[in-house]
C-alpha cells in the first residue's frame, strides 16, 4: 500500500512555485506591472511597420514609457485609415520640480499638448532590424491640435510625419519616369557625340598641337640655357655698376649736404639782417609818406575853392588866353598881306 502525500508538503511546492513565478516576471518586466502609468494615443496616418507591442516610448532620447496596443481604424466620414497607436508613460520617470506630491502627471500632459506643442513621432533605432520607436518632443511652432479635447480616457497627441513618410512623399512628387526619360536622352546624346567624326578630328587635332608644343618646349629647353648664363653676366655687371655708383656718389652726397648746410647757415645769416634793418626802413617810408600827405594838403589850400591863389591864377589865364587870340589874329592877316610887315597895315 502506497503512502499517502502530506498536504503541508504539496502547499509549500505550490506556494514555492507561484513565488518564482513572481520574482520571474517583475524579473523579466523590470516590474512594469507595479508601475504606475497614464495612458497616452496617437493617431498615425502613415505606416507603423517596425514598431510592436512592448516598443519603447522616449522623450528626448530618454525611456519614459512603451507601447500597449496598434490597431487599424477606418474613418467612414474622411474616407480613409488611421492607426491608433496606445502606450503608456510612467509617471516615477517624469519628474515636476516643485511639486510636493509628484504633481498630476495626466493634467501635465494635457498642458504640453495644448500650450508647448508636444507631439509624436515615428523613429528608426536601426536600419538593420528596421526597429521602430515612439519619440516625444515639444515643437512650439506647431499648428493646435484639430480635435476637440477629451477630458477622459488616454492622452491624445497629435503625430508627426516619420521621415520615411517624408520621403515616401518626395519621391511621389518627383516624377521618376520623367528623370530616366532625360538620362536616358542624354545617354543617347553623349554616345553619338562620343562616335562623331567631328569629335575624332578634334582628338587627332589635339594630338597634332600637343606634339607641336612638345617640339617647342624641346627648342625652348635647349636655347634656354645660354639665355640663363648671359642673364647670370648681366645681373653680375649691373652689381659691380652698382658698386663703383655707391662709391662714387656717397663722396659727392657729402658734399652736397656740406653745401646745403653752408646755403643754409647764409640764408639765416640773411635773414637775421633783414630782420635787423626792416625796422628803419619803415620808420623812413612813414616819414615820407607823412611829408607827401602834408604837401599835398598844402596843394589843396593853394587851389581850393574861394582862395586868392585861385582867383589870381584863373585871371591870370583869361589874360593869357585874350594874348593868344590876338596873337592868332595877327597871325592870319600876316598869312594874308605878308607885305603889311614893310608897308604897314593900311
Amino acid at each position: 500500500m502506497s503512502k499517502q502525500a502530506n498536504p503541508t508538503v504539496i502547499g509549500g511546492f505550490v506556494l514555492g512555485a507561484l513565488a518564482l513565478v513572481v520574482v520571474g516576471l517583475l524579473a523579466f518586466t523590470s516590474g512594469a506591472w507595479m508601475r504606475e502609468r497614464v495612458a497616452l494615443v496617437t493617431y498615425f496616418t502613415g505606416t507603423v511597420q517596425g514598431l510592436t507591442v512592448g516598443s519603447q516610448v522616449l522623450f528626448e532620447g530618454v525611456p519614459v514609457g512603451q507601447v500597449t496596443d496598434i490597431g487599424v481604424d477606418y474613418v467612414p466620414a474622411r474616407e480613409s485609415f488611421r492607426i491608433p497607436v496606445h502606450y503608456e508613460v510612467w509617471p516615477r520617470q517624469l519628474h515636476i520640480l516643485g511639486a510636493t506630491d509628484g504633481g498630476d502627471v495626466r493634467a501635465f500632459l494635457h498642458q504640453l499638448v495644448e500650450k508647448q506643442g508636444l507631439r509624436a513621432k515615428l523613429e528608426s533605432v536601426s536600419l538593420v532590424t528596421g526597429q521602430y520607436v515612439v519619440t516625444l518632443s515639444l515643437d512650439p511652432g506647431a499648428p493646435p491640435r484639430s480635435y476637440p479635447l477629451e477630458p477622459k480616457g488616454p492622452v491624445r497627441v497629435p503625430p508627426r510625419p516619420a521621415t520615411r513618410d517624408q520621403l515616401e512623399e518626395l519621391f511621389r512628387s518627383v516624377d521618376i519616369a520623367g528623370l530616366v526619360a532625360s538620362a536616358t536622352r542624354s545617354l543617347k546624346a553623349l554616345e553619338a557625340l562620343l562616335g562623331s567624326p567631328e569629335l575624332k578630328s578634334a582628338v587627332t587635332n589635339l594630338d597634332d598641337t600637343l606634339e607641336g608644343t612638345k617640339t617647342l618646349l624641346t627648342d625652348l629647353n635647349g636655347k634656354l640655357a645660354p639665355l640663363l648664363d648671359k642673364l647670370d653676366w648681366t645681373l653680375t655687371q649691373y652689381g659691380e655698376l652698382a658698386d663703383t655708383m655707391e662709391g662714387q656718389v656717397k663722396p659727392l652726397a657729402n658734399i652736397i649736404e656740406e653745401r646745403v648746410g653752408t646755403v643754409s647757415t647764409d640764408l639765416s645769416s640773411m635773414a637775421r639782417n633783414l630782420d635787423a634793418n626792416i625796422t628803419p626802413v619803415a620808420k623812413a617810408a612813414i616819414k615820407t609818406l607823412d611829408d607827401a600827405a602834408a604837401a599835398m594838403q598844402a596843394v589843396t589850400s593853394l587851389v581850393g575853392e574861394g582862395s586868392d591863389t585861385r582867383y589870381d591864377l584863373s585871371q591870370l589865364l583869361s589874360e593869357a588866353t585874350r594874348a593868344a587870340a590876338s596873337l592868332r589874329a595877327f597871325a592870319d592877316y600876316l598869312d594874308r598881306h605878308p607885305e603889311a610887315l614893310l608897308q604897314g597895315k593900311r
